[in-house]
């Protein structure tokens, strides 16, 4: 008797508590709120920039190239060194015009004395045909008067016209010899000009950057021996995809920054933006058409790099954020809070009275990292960062 008395008893024990539990499952569920992140809406800067890589460049390399064929000697300079405009960079075997220009003289100075002598005969036949013409008309008189024979008068016209012939003969050798004087007079010009360029001298002040050229070698003209840029010009170049280089305008502010600038932050603004795109293939294997921009340092940036002592050289690689608009004290949120509903608007939760709002807002200018809100919230407002997938329209939230 007494065991059929406790069975109702436990069953009643096990009913109670898992009455209890059920009790207070419920009244959990009821208090519980889903914890979100937050953040007071307030008045900030927002800016729509384009975020590329980029690499150093500069806008003038000089090309030093061989000037002639012939040997060059081993070069006066390697990579890194600073060269003056003018300073030898490099110097061509030069004997053969060594000897080029004891030849020419020798040329020149035999023509000098050939011209001498033309002139000195031309004046000597000159001499001997005006006596010839004057011998002549004399005894042509005295032919006239029969005080000669015929015989003589003959004889001093033949010498008459053989000096004539002389003469003739004379003065095409002078002006001949004179002809060929002026183009031999151009020789020295010609073997001076290609002597000198057996000597290489840098154009402009700068530092080499590449040597093409180690050992003593034979080499034709044009073949590449040294790279010189002036530093001091460096500057960046991006290549940016062309339908984001639409906004971009020479003059707008950029940000330069990356690893080879040991995380530093510089100043620059668009020098130029190239008229001709190109295509380039992505590391996806995707075409893509872009464009080369030129960003200069500003003085600001220059006086940072020499400051800071920053080792920066060419096609050193580089971050760029081009600035393509901005606005000034507007209402803006993190980039995160905000999506694009099937409605097509856009949309964000509030916090108000510990419950997520759901609220419709007209953006602005957008980055990776911020959108401007242009309608829809006010100054003071708090927004939920970034909405959780269990969120939604009233749902009791509290945030951290």
């Amino acid at each position: 008797m007494a065991e059929k008395r406790r069975k109702p008893i436990w069953i009643f024990a096990v009913v109670s508590l898992i009455g209890l539990m059920i009790i207070i499952k419920i009244v959990q569920g009821m208090n519980n709120s889903v914890v979100v992140s937050s953040v007071v809406v307030q008045e900030s800067t927002v800016e729509a920039y384009v975020d590329e890589h980029a690499r150093t460049s500069l806008p003038h390399v000089y090309h030093v190239t061989m000037p002639m064929q012939g040997r060059i000697l081993p070069l006066q300079v390697a990579e890194g060194d600073e060269v003056r405009k003018g300073q030898l960079v490099a110097k061509m075997e030069d004997l053969d015009w060594r000897d080029a220009l004891l030849e020419v003289e020798s040329i020149t100075t035999t023509f000098e004395n050939w011209l001498e002598a033309s002139s000195a005969q031309l004046k000597a036949s000159k001499i001997r045909l005006e006596f010839d013409k004057w011998d002549w008309e004399r005894h042509k008189q005295l032919a006239q008067k029969s005080a000669i024979s015929e015989r003589e008068q003959r004889d001093t016209k033949r010498n008459y016209l053989d000096s004539s012939v002389q003469f003739e003969s004379s003065e095409a050798m002078y002006y001949a010899t004179k002809a060929l004087q002026s183009i031999v007079d151009l020789l020295p010009g010609y073997a001076n000009r290609n002597f000198d360029r057996t000597t290489i001298t840098s154009p402009v002040a700068g530092t080499i950057l590449r040597r093409h050229v180690w050992n003593e070698k034979v080499m034709t003209a044009g073949a590449p021996l040294l790279d010189i840029g002036n530093l001091s010009e460096l500057e960046v170049t991006a290549d940016i995809l062309t339908e984001e280089a639409v906004h971009i305008h020479p003059g707008d502010k950029v940000v330069i920054y990356g690893s080879s600038l040991e995380d530093k932050s510089l100043p620059g603004v668009i020098r130029l933006i190239e008229p001709n795109a190109f295509t380039k293939v992505s590391s996806l294997g995707v075409e893509e058409q872009r464009v080369a921009v030129k960003i200069a340092f500003t003085d600001e940036a220059k006086k940072t790099i020499e400051k800071e002592g920053l080792n920066l050289g060419l096609q050193y690689r580089v971050r760029v954020k081009i600035i393509t608009d901005e606005n000034k004290k507007t209402l803006a949120v993190p980039r995160t809070a905000i999506f694009y509903d099937a409605e097509g608007e856009w949309k964000l939760y509030r916090v108000e009275n510990g419950r997520a709002k759901l609220t419709v807002v007209k953006t602005g200018l957008t980055n990776d990292l911020q959108a401007e809100i242009i309608a829809g919230l006010k100054e003071g407002d708090s927004v939920i960062t970034v909405p959780q997938s269990n969120l939604a329209d009233g749902v009791k939230v509290q945030s951290l």
